[in-house]
């Protein structure tokens, strides 16, 4: 048994109130985050420059709400090396981003991500904490089913926020369809509308995402979450296999060979391609110490690698991008062990997790801050009810 990182029970109740203080200051500020973000367009443009330190600000909160957590930083890597991973990780980047004279905010990208894969096993959501989250995320889409705000943002952003949003909603509507099945029509009629939204803005990357959920919670036999070698092939696939996507589609768009889309009258090759080898010719000659953030792109308009894995590796280097996958595999290995089949609501976040996983292939949704509390409730819900690692 791994008793990495819970470390030992509050020393006080005056330590257990100040835990759910924070706590419940973190889980706000990520709601008022989200919700604003994602009703209020003029919410989101004051924001998006300062979204990863919003969200920065949230996880450390979360960091510090556990007083065991200084001590763990003190133990070195033989008593808890998740975190020492972490840690090295975020040194590393933080120190290449120095050398290459770089943009430093970049960082904070990196730091949520690793913090909520580091995190989310660990944290106590009560079951209320949990429930509210439950309700958030669905009153979020209900409000996005009766009214589409996709031409009010980037209609692809506004289809993805959107299907973003049910998988969180998915959980509660689950969850009450297994209390009475007559009532597994609002999950359908919310499935139904989310397709509908996402066939209107032509939005290929939220379609992928919708599609591989449906596929994994509904298709795929619940045994397949207990066969440790086809979970653990499909872990590489989403965290590995994205680089290699990136070289496959690459090489397959230098052949000339593209078709259009069947629904989306959009071409299969329309320019990632592009954006992926330029960063490559500029990667290859610093591999190690990766090519920072605020580049300017001959490829695309803005510095946007559009693939979550590639952008580590692109921004970070080599050793940052080994370090994280290393701590998101082990992560993501050992949360096989929640998933017994039997608990359909962790399949259900664990088939969101993964869906979002490979939508990113294409696109930066895995790790941008307007979708963070989404993955770590998707997360928490996966681990709920565990009290080790």
């Amino acid at each position: 048994m791994d008793k990495e990182s819970r470390g030992t029970p509050a020393n006080s109740a005056e330590d257990s109130r100040i835990k759910g203080v924070l706590t419940w200051t973190a889980l706000i500020i990520q709601m008022i985050f989200y919700a604003g973000t994602w009703t209020i367009p003029k919410f989101y443009g004051v924001t998006e420059k300062y979204n990863s330190l919003i969200i920065f600000i949230s996880m450390a909160i979360l960091f510090i709400a556990d007083p065991d957590r200084i001590r763990q930083l003190k133990e070195g890597p033989k008593k808890n090396p998740r975190l020492f991973i972490m840690v090295l990780a975020l040194v590393i980047a933080l120190s290449n981003l120095f050398i290459i004279g770089s943009n430093k905010g970049c960082i904070l990208i990196l730091a949520n991500f690793l913090l909520i894969w580091y995190l989310a096993p660990l944290l106590d959501f009560s079951r209320k904490q949990l429930r509210i989250l439950e309700i958030f995320f669905l009153i979020m889409y209900i409000s996005w089913f009766l009214y589409d705000r996709g031409f009010s943002y980037n209609t692809n952003t506004g289809a993805t926020v959107t299907v973003f949003t049910l998988l969180g909603a998915m959980i509660i509507l689950i969850r009450i369809s297994e209390i009475n099945e007559l009532y597994g029509f609002f999950a359908t009629l919310a499935v139904f509308r989310a397709i509908a939204l996402v066939l209107w803005h032509l939005a290929r990357g939220a379609f992928i995402a919708l599609t591989l959920f449906l596929i994994f919670y509904f298709v795929i036999p619940r045994s397949f979450w207990r066969n440790k070698f086809f979970y653990r092939i499909l872990c590489v696939f989403v965290t590995l296999g994205s680089i290699a996507f990136v070289a496959f589609y690459v090489f397959l768009g230098s052949t000339g060979f593209n078709f259009k889309l069947p629904f989306f009258y959009k071409n299969v090759f329309s320019g990632r391609e592009l954006i992926w080898l330029e960063v490559w010719d500029i990667l290859k000659e610093n591999i190690f110490s990766g090519i920072g953030s605020g580049r300017e792109l001959k490829s695309f308009v803005e510095y946007n690698i559009h693939n979550s894995m590639y952008d580590i590796l692109a921004v970070h280097g080599l050793i940052v991008f080994a370090l994280s996958v290393t701590l998101i595999l082990m992560r993501l290995f050992a949360m096989q062990q929640e998933l017994d089949g039997k608990n359909t609501i962790k399949i259900c976040a664990a088939s969101a997790v993964f869906a979002i996983f490979i939508e990113s292939f294409i696109d930066m949704d895995l790790m941008w801050a307007d979708y963070s509390p989404l993955l770590l409730f998707l997360l928490a819900e996966v681990h709920s009810g565990k009290r080790e690692v």
